[in-house]
């Protein structure tokens, strides 16, 4: 979660429903970040135990893949990372503080893009930065890679 939106919650908190490291392989926790809810399900959970049991408890490690349905996206990072992208110190995004995304919006890169990987558009939201050279205001929908990140406007060649 920190790591997509980039910025940290000190008051982050995580819940996981019990779980029966034998029979439950896959697991819905609940993580409460910027006071928004944000669901990890996690899948192929298994259980690989040593052998070392205290009488009611094997010890052992879990292995799984944990994937976020939904994640904040964060203005001041957003627009943080547009200045630097742009070269401007005059950028502005029309967005609240922080947006909820669920991440059924994914596209996957047009044949002949540059981008490498999938990237996510964030329908209703663009964004505007002003080119210190030739001081024209551009507007452009606001896209990021998987990791949070907002995808520069010369890495839309082709798409």
């Amino acid at each position: 979660m920190t790591r997509f939106a980039n910025r940290v919650d000190p008051g982050a908190r995580s819940s996981c429903p019990a779980l029966n490291p034998g029979r439950t392989t896959t697991l819905t926790c609940t993580v409460t970040y910027l006071g928004e809810k944000y669901d990890y399900v996690l899948r192929d959970i298994k259980f690989q135990g040593t052998g070392i049991s205290d009488g009611r408890n094997e010890q052992g490690t879990l292995s799984y893949k944990a994937d976020l349905t939904a994640g904040p996206i964060i203005r001041d990072h957003v627009e943080s990372v547009l200045r630097h992208q742009n070269s401007t110190e005059y950028d502005a995004c029309d967005m609240p503080e922080h947006v909820r995304l669920a991440f059924d919006s994914t596209r996957r890169r047009p044949s002949g893009s540059s981008i490498v990987g999938q990237w996510i558009h964030v329908p209703g939201i663009s964004c505007r930065y002003l080119d210190p050279t030739t001081r024209a205001v551009s507007t452009l929908p606001l896209e990021l890679y998987e990791s949070g990140a907002p995808i520069h406007p010369s890495s839309r060649i082709g798409g």
